[in-house]
């Protein structure tokens, strides 16, 4: 009678490594799972991105209200589409180092006067954050606190 254990000995020296399909099965899985993956990590980034920008024009607005209360006007800058960052920082916050960045931000924030009054007594604003890669874009904040989206489309919705 022979011995079971010797029929299913295999020699460890033969057996080195791993086969071709083995090797290809691995490399189809890694790329399913970046296929899927990339895309929506992608999405939560740009999400988080858009979040920051909404809570920087939150600041801006009630950091409005306060500046109205003192000056009976609101903050506004004259140059629209352009990043004024900066000089929301100084002339609304009295900061030069935030709560808007100034250096490599994604988008590009500024305060319009929507009164049609000089800048003197303005008594309406728009705060907008728009999008660098993307001029269409944009989120935006008034006096009233109502806010509004403009997609990528060029469609408006009301809310963010």
């Amino acid at each position: 009678m022979q011995n079971k254990s010797i029929m299913f000995q295999f020699s460890v020296a033969a057996y080195k490594g791993f086969t071709l399909i083995e090797l290809l099965v691995v490399i189809a899985i890694i790329g399913i799972l970046a296929a899927v993956g990339i895309p929506s990590y992608q999405g939560y980034v740009e999400d988080g991105r858009d979040k920051q920008a909404q809570n920087n024009l939150q600041s801006i607005a009630m950091q409005q209200k306060s500046f109205y209360a003192e000056n009976f006007r609101y903050f506004t800058n004259a140059t629209e589409g352009d990043d004024q960052s900066a000089a929301i920082n100084s002339g609304l916050f009295e900061s030069t180092s935030g709560p808007l960045p100034t250096t490599g931000s994604f988008y590009n924030y500024w305060i319009a006067n929507t009164s049609g009054k000089e800048a003197a007594q303005a008594n309406s604003f728009d705060a907008v954050a728009q999008v660098k890669a993307d001029p269409e874009k944009t989120f935006t904040i008034n006096q009233d606190m109502v806010k509004t989206k403009v997609g990528s489309d060029g469609v408006a919705a009301e809310g963010w």
